[in-house]
């Protein structure tokens, strides 16, 4: 081709770069990401056209595109010490791509423009735009070239952001597709000595197809229907609410066992927690939507140890392995709350601490995705199997007397569609006759008038559905007969309706023992099977500090349910077990504990000769044997003194880059040195919430709210000044020197080291990870 030519391709593959930038405007709040990225394009796609030009072959141009990518990086995000980069200089590279990928989990769009992001980007911007100009210019393949255009430009539709229009992006990326398309199109049948150019009547068809899409697109073909590669695959699930599933199961016509599980102690295994009520049904989402999409910065993998979904002081831990035998769903059954998952389908399940539930809608090759408008793609099936470790609240009445909550935290669990003022009125007079005058109290006097010795509610399942606006009063004042969904929903809405934050959850109960443990397996698993009539929804009231705690309203008459009393807020065993135990009590049948026979302990044999080993042998192994302890910690201590060394570099506080940039900088100095001295944010925390806390405990002063607002507003693109970044560094270092003096002299010590153990502790957990629970265990 023609140099002419060349150059013409060439301007079209960056008038493609550039329309890629509206897309990008999206992820950043601030415009300093630009001017690199466009640069970063014009310099791939110049060097790509000059050893075009110099008729240099695809090896080199490979090669010389890598070396101006190294360059171009070190000049513009690195700094510059020398002429050339060095090793120094790769691994600061490689620690700002590190917290880029940290920045992508934690950062909410629109984010400042911090220096790892923007490293991303524009290497993107480099990558592709050599990408483009060799198919299209070098191979004359345009279809190809519009490839590594079209990924780059859809990155940013997959980042979590309120809802916006994406058009106005879509239309200057697409009017650059489709001029290149056309001039490339027109470069491999045009004649070699014409410079390619576009046709009337392919301007009128691309504009008019362009202007179709954007305004009629239910016209396209293939509109609505399954995208080929859907970026919403495994954090997306629709339509489906997990109460309506209870109910259809505890009304089948033939019971049929769903799950079998081995498990620690009998435990509830928990679908979710539902916090939304619309008048007739709890609901995952707001109220009135008939649909649910998380939000994508409550999801979490399940890779490593699972956040919480609210903090809970006091807990036990539970070992469950769970096997579907006859369940389709999408929500995993599992104890409360989860943190580890393993299994061969970990990687198809995603966390959510809004709901506090596992769910997965992964397909096996050849199956429908769906079977309806708005039914999600179920990934719980027979034969799915997974090993769950949980920690399973355990307060006691006295902790929670002491925990209510208040404010914010209190009102946002307490909403209600309307008035009940029926319901309220009949929930303060049980509150007075039982004297309950804390949370723990009224969420237990509710749940004895449901379902206590004295309860005047029947359990029944051939009643009419809990839809209607009367039928929640018809049941609790006239009526008093129906299932789980009535007992809970009645004694939730009563809890909110007084002001008490609670919600419904909705699982299985724990089955029936069919195995177990041998005799000889000290702390074995017992082995439950469950079925579709343990199906159930009880309630869960919200106390700080302690998380979400289980209560129990509904009367079974097969008394399979575990109902919390105040000496007892945790139970172990169901209401027929602790029946026949109180009577066997009170007849004074229960025999006395029987004291274990002491052990006899048999001398270690000596160790046979081995042969052809020499007492020089033998010296040289024990030497080892003794010493290996010793290097092992050798090794542990170097570790982690270059992760202090690296973690000092990477922790100091910014002084460069933009105001906004540097603000945000302060904030993750102080949150590192606060983690260091053992004050780490919890999960699922704000990070003004974390500033709260420290100053609720006594650690900080006033200073706090002032940071947090510098860094509130930096954060979501408002102006911040120079000044702006000086207070908000001033703030850090003074907040920083009194979380400090707020701990002790041994928090102080540690302070160093303890961020480089626990990410040493981290590597080995992770190796360990992929082991079965049973070989952990052992």
């Amino acid at each position: 081709m023609t140099p002419r030519r060349d150059l013409t391709l060439a301007a079209a593959v960056l008038v493609v770069l550039l329309g890629l930038l509206p897309a990008y405007g999206r992820v950043f709040a601030e415009p300093q990401w630009r001017a690199p990225a466009v640069l970063a394009g014009l310099l791939a796609v110049a060097l790509a056209a000059g050893v075009r030009r110099v008729r240099g072959g695809a090896l080199l141009s490979l090669v010389v595109t890598l070396v101006g990518l190294t360059c171009f990086t070190y000049i513009v995000h690195l700094p510059t010490e020398g002429l050339l980069p060095g090793p120094d200089q790769a691994r600061d590279a490689v620690l700002l791509l590190l917290d880029a990928a940290e920045q992508l989990e934690r950062e909410p769009a629109p984010a400042p423009a911090l220096p790892g992001l923007v490293l991303l980007v524009t290497t993107g911007f480099w990558l592709v735009g050599y990408l483009i100009h060799e198919l299209l210019v070098r191979w004359a393949r345009p279809g190809l070239a519009m490839i590594p255009a079209v990924v780059l430009w859809t990155v940013p539709l997959a980042v979590p952001q309120p809802s916006a229009s994406v058009w106005p992006t879509a239309a200057a990326f697409l009017a650059a597709l489709g001029l290149t398309l056309l001039l490339g199109a027109d470069a491999e049948s045009a004649p070699q000595d014409r410079v390619p150019t576009t046709s009337a009547p392919g301007l009128a068809a691309g504009s008019g197809a362009i202007v179709l899409a954007l305004a009629a697109p239910g016209l396209l073909p293939g509109y609505g229907s399954d995208a080929w590669i859907d970026l919403g695959s495994g954090r997306d699930p629709r339509g489906y609410q997990p109460i309506v599933d209870v109910t259809d199961r505890l009304q089948l016509p033939e019971e049929r066992d769903v799950l079998r599980v081995e498990t620690s102690q009998r435990t509830y295994l928990r679908l979710a927690g539902l916090d939304a009520f619309d008048g007739g049904t709890w609901r995952l989402g707001a109220p009135g939507e008939t649909s649910y999409q998380p939000d994508p910065s409550h999801l979490h993998s399940t890779r490593g140890q699972l956040p919480e979904e609210s903090h809970a002081a006091s807990t036990t831990p539970v070992e469950a392995a769970v096997e579907v035998l006859a369940l389709e769903n999408i929500y995993v059954p599992v104890p409360y709350q989860p943190r580890r998952i393993q299994g061969p389908g970990r990687d198809e399940i995603v966390w959510s601490t809004e709901g506090g539930f596992l769910a997965t809608w992964a397909t096996q090759p050849g199956e429908q995705a769906t079977e309806g408008e708005g039914t999600p793609r179920v990934g719980v099936r027979p034969g799915f199997a997974y090993e769950v470790l949980a920690e399973r609240p355990t307060p006691t009445a006295e902790e929670l007397r002491a925990a209510e909550a208040q404010g914010e935290g209190r009102a946002r669990r307490t909403q209600l569609p309307r008035d009940y003022e029926e319901l309220a009125a009949q929930a303060e007079a049980i509150y007075a006759e039982a004297g309950a005058t804390s949370d723990v109290d009224r969420a237990l006097a509710l749940q004895d008038w449901f379902a206590g010795a004295d309860s005047t509610f029947t359990y029944d399942l051939d009643v009419d559905p809990l839809r209607d606006d009367d039928a929640l009063r018809r049941f609790v004042i006239e009526e008093r007969r129906g299932y789980c969904e009535y007992f809970a929903t009645a004694m939730a809405v009563m809890l909110r309706a007084t002001d008490v934050p609670a919600r419904v959850a909705v699982g299985f109960l724990p089955g029936r023992v069919t195995g177990e443990p041998d005799d000889e397996d000290e702390g074995g698993l017992t082995e439950y099977t469950v079925s579709t009539s343990d199906a159930h929804a009880w309630v869960e009231v919200w106390f700080p500090e302690h998380g979400w705690v289980t209560f129990e309203p509904t009367p079974r008459d097969d008394e399979t349910h575990m109902m919390p009393r105040e000496d007892d807020l945790a139970p172990l065993e169901n209401e027929r077990e602790r029946r026949e135990r109180e009577q066997a009590e009170a007849e004074g049948e229960v025999p006395e504990p029987e004291t274990p026979p002491e052990q006899e302990f048999d001398a270690p044999a000596l160790p046979e000769e081995q042969p052809g080993v020499t007492d020089q042998d033998e010296g040289a192994i024990g030497l080892v044997q003794r010493q290996w302890p010793w290097a092992l910690l050798a090794a542990v201590l170097l570790t982690v003194a270059g992760l202090v060394v690296a973690g000092a570099r990477r922790t100091a506080l910014p002084t460069s880059g933009s105001p906004a940039a540097r603000v945000v900088g302060a904030q993750r100095w102080l949150l590192h040195a606060a983690a260091s001295l053992g004050l780490e944010r919890r999960p699922a925390e704000t990070f003004t919430e974390t500033v709260e806390r420290w100053h609720t405990e006594g650690r900080i002063d006033d200073r706090g709210e002032r940071l947090a607002a510098l860094t509130t507003t930096a954060a979501f693109g408002e102006n911040a000044e120079t000044d702006d970044a000086r207070e908000a560094q001033r703030l850090a270092q003074e907040l920083a020197q009194a979380l400090r003096d707020s701990v002790s002299l041994r928090d102080r010590v540690l302070a160093p080291i303890r961020l480089p153990l626990q990410t040493v502790t981290g590597w080995l957990r992770r190796g360990v990870d992929a082991l079965p629970l049973r070989l952990r265990r052992a």
